[in-house]
């Protein structure tokens, strides 16, 4: 489908892109604020699993959804880590179950290589208890460290280790000025916006990108990177094994 569409303007959600504070992010490591990269470290949790009353739900059958929390939670994160940190070049993974009777996964472990020559660490669970939608993800370089969590998100954590030792301290960013990303579109500065609003922005910038003849991403191919990814993950999940990735 989507070599089918490599002509036709597409559009995925993976929203978590046009988060204000996620989009600075990812201007700041362009410009080479955090330096080379070293770490990167993505947490989804959420408890959802934790509720008796959604157990039936399509997301938690093999035969509707192809995975619990992998496609469901991880399928965000590692959108994400492509978007800010590049792609990977090899993973190992391990699923649990903890519902007796579930046939999909309620949460997921990874380690991975990136091409960039950082490794990386992934963690999505439905059995976070005491977090709603912790989405978050820390970058360390060799100049500086960003961190995010979708749980207050519209603040970006920065630290900067260019600045003399008697200066450096974590900096927490509020992302609503007029020269942050997509926060011009929306309300005045210091008011904060919602999850809602990446989905106007995506919508935005693909009916931008449609008016400039561009392209836009997220698309198909790139909702296939991730696809691909997902089953690199349960294969290597099943055999227990590093599984390369081309």
């Amino acid at each position: 489908m989507a070599e089918a569409a490599s002509t036709v303007p597409t559009l995925v959600w993976f929203n978590y892109r046009r988060v204000p504070a996620v989009a600075l992010a990812k201007r700041m490591i362009d410009e080479g604020r955090i330096g080379q990269p070293y770490h990167y470290r993505a947490l989804y949790l959420n408890q959802s699993g934790n509720d008796p009353s959604k157990a039936s739900g399509w997301r938690y059958r093999r035969s509707e959804s192809g995975s619990g929390a992998t496609g469901d939670l991880l399928a965000h994160s590692l959108d994400t880590a492509l978007y800010l940190n590049g792609p990977l070049s090899r993973l190992i993974a391990m699923t649990h179950t903890f519902a007796a009777g579930r046939d999909v996964d309620d949460a997921v472990l990874l380690l991975a290589r990136f091409a960039n020559g950082s490794i990386g660490t992934f963690e999505a669970t439905r059995y976070g208890v005491g977090y709603r939608n912790r989405n978050a993800f820390e970058i360390h370089g060799s100049r500086g460290r960003l961190s995010f969590d979708l749980e207050d998100m519209n603040r970006l954590a920065y630290f900067d280790a260019v600045d003399p030792g008697s200066l450096q301290a974590p900096r927490d960013l509020l992302v609503t000025g007029p020269d942050h990303p997509y926060s011009e579109n929306f309300w005045k500065p210091g008011h904060l916006i919602g999850y809602e609003h990446t989905f106007i922005a995506t919508l935005g910038d693909f009916l931008l990108a449609l008016s400039r003849g561009e392209t836009f991403h997220p698309n198909f191919s790139d909702a296939v990177t991730v696809q691909r990814l997902l089953d690199a993950v349960q294969t290597s999940a099943a055999s227990g094994h590093w599984t390369a990735l081309s």
